[in-house]
């Protein structure tokens, strides 16, 4: 089993380091493009200026990348890649062939050759370790800044409020200065930061640091947890606790247990000192996602076999007349879109790649994909909307751990990649 989910066979994407100059370049521009396609979310205050930096500088040389490949056959012949090729494969027979599906065939085909060529920059470029650290650690410099001069700004020079009430009602997204920082909604924003408090985790938990380092990463860590938590996006919340969690876990160390213990202290202590608002968010409970996800149960005769078509929203109207367009979870929005055929397939994705990661888990950056996958898969009971979509912030959420996990391989004998810095010793 474990030789179908990934292929050791030596191509040309095992020999990146000896490859032409032309290709290290290519590689180079795809780095930039990637720290582009991370940051820029938080850099850009105009989303057309971001996507086209995402297509001219990550997603055309990933292209011209997997033309000199030729199709790069053996990354697609792992079992996880397959299911990803089968799953775009349905969606896109049902967008093409269902009557009730909204938008061209050809913008369906278009958003799956973008994810396409996301994914397979991100398997390339997780070939070497030392390569993607830069880039994480670039984006990280970015996240980490922004996370906390919009802490700044919004309290220090707008002065909003701290009392509960108005931090609940005023939650964060935005850095409030010309469109700069701005994610739309504080579940995006939550689970965005969150994805970013993952990946500081693992550069933690993974590399020795010495007393200064880890002071400068406990307070970045500080402003990326403060900034999720002002989102009160729950789904963040508990996305980030379980890839958290899965993270320390697969990093036998004294550091990650150290984590574990303050991270449990931590909790324990602010459930004790915000028991009130603790008690608040409980009465809150689900925003009424119970009552969208019973009205999708009412409706699932009609759907559950072909689905209704691609990309056709989940329309329901609340009793005080209140709309929503999606079913407020990704699983059964899927379902909703691309029947029964479409959830299992992208269910037996999610398990292959899980597989896989537990597989190759002697790979520092398989334990990472594997966090932010169970990250994201807590994040799509209740959060993500969906995940065929063009450069937005559910492919950092969503697709990076599939890139990254479609990428990693068990060691090949004479293959190796440079570490960064030394590894956290295990005791």
């Amino acid at each position: 089993m474990a030789g179908f989910l990934e292929r050791n066979a030596v191509d040309k994407m095992d020999r990146l380091d000896v490859a032409p100059g032309w290709v290290k370049g290519l590689l180079l521009l795809m780095g930039l493009g990637l720290f582009t396609q991370l940051a820029g979310l938080i850099l850009n205050n105009d989303g057309s200026r971001y996507a086209t930096q995402v297509y001219l500088l990550l997603l055309l040389p990933s292209l011209g990348l997997l033309v000199w490949m030729r199709g790069a056959v053996n990354l697609w012949k792992q079992l996880p890649a397959i299911l990803l090729l089968l799953l775009m494969g349905w969606a896109l027979l049902v967008a093409g062939l269902h009557e009730g599906s909204e938008r061209s065939f050809g913008y369906w085909s278009k958003v799956m050759l973008f994810l396409l060529l996301y994914v397979f920059a991100l398997a390339c470029l997780a070939r070497s370790e030392r390569r993607l650290v830069w880039i994480v650690l670039a984006a990280l410099v970015v996240a980490v800044l922004l996370a906390w001069l919009t802490l700044y700004y919004q309290y220090g020079v707008l002065d909003r409020p701290l009392q509960y009430p108005q931090v609940r009602r005023y939650r964060l997204h935005e850095l409030g200065w010309h469109g700069y920082a701005d994610l739309d909604h504080p579940i995006i924003a939550g689970l965005y930061y969150g994805v970013f408090a993952i990946l500081l985790t693992w550069l933690f938990v993974r590399f020795k640091v010495n007393a200064w380092q880890s002071a400068v990463l406990a307070l970045s860590m500080a402003g990326l947890l403060v900034y999720v938590l002002l989102t009160f996006s729950r789904g963040a919340w508990f996305s980030l606790l379980a890839g958290g969690f899965v993270l320390l876990l697969l990093f036998p160390n004294t550091k990650s247990r150290s984590l574990l213990g303050i991270g449990i202290f931590l909790l324990g202590l602010a459930l004790y000192v915000f028991w009130p608002e603790v008690q608040s968010e409980r009465a809150i409970g689900v925003s009424s996602r119970d009552v969208i996800w019973a009205e999708w149960l009412v409706r699932v005769n009609d759907f559950w076999l072909g689905g209704v078509g691609a990309g056709v929203i989940f329309d329901f109207t609340f009793p005080g007349g209140f709309k929503v367009t999606s079913a407020h979870s990704l699983y059964l929005q899927l379902w909703y879109q691309y029947g029964i055929v479409g959830i299992l397939l992208f269910v037996a994705l999610l398990i292959s790649l899980l597989w896989k990661g537990w597989c190759c888990r002697a790979q520092p950056l398989a334990r990472l994909g594997l966090a932010l996958l169970v990250f994201a898969m807590v994040a799509m009971v209740s959060e993500v909307h969906s995940i065929f979509l063009r450069p937005s912030p559910f492919w950092v959420v969503f697709w990076l751990p599939v890139g990254i996990l479609l990428g990693v391989q068990k060691p090949v004998p004479g293959h190796s990649s440079e570490p960064l810095a030394p590894p956290a010793k295990a005791d």
